[in-house]
């Protein structure tokens, strides 16, 4: 997987994004139900790090589309354990995302929830900080 650097130096400055349930209007804004997770993204990097409170152990990978930048795939990744093999990690798709700019959200379905999960596309302003605590289930980019 490819990431976008800004520099060559390392940052360590991060950005917080909600995860929730959404009620959608006809129109295409949505209303907040309910949070359900939280969404991490490096500074200078493009792939989301994922955390659902209900897979509190679990990490989700929020990665954009090469050829259309509004669409996202949601991915798993586990350690490949064989010592020799070139790739480090096993990614699988478990669904997929539609950014809409207008409304500022992203919708996620996964493959196994009936109902979507959104995530603000808009960090929030207490959460941008260099002293915002690395939080620990956030990989190097692969």
């Amino acid at each position: 997987m490819e990431v976008c650097k800004n520099s060559n130096e390392e940052s360590n400055e991060y950005y917080r994004f909600q995860v929730f349930h959404g009620e959608e209007q006809s129109e295409g804004k949505v209303s907040k139900t309910s949070t359900v997770g939280m969404s991490y993204l490096r500074n200078g990097q493009n792939v989301f790090t994922l955390r659902l409170w209900t897979f509190v152990h679990e990490r989700f990978y929020l990665i954009p589309s090469k050829s259309d930048p509004s669409k996202y795939l949601i991915m798993t990744r586990e350690s490949n354990k064989n010592p020799e093999s070139k790739n480090k990690y096993f990614w699988n798709i478990v669904g997929n995302g539609v950014a809409n700019s207008v409304y500022g959200y992203i919708k996620m379905k996964f493959d196994l929830f009936e109902s979507p999960i959104y995530m603000s596309i808009h960090p929030e302003s207490s959460a941008h900080s260099a002293k915002l605590a690395e939080p620990e289930f956030l990989p190097d980019a692969a």
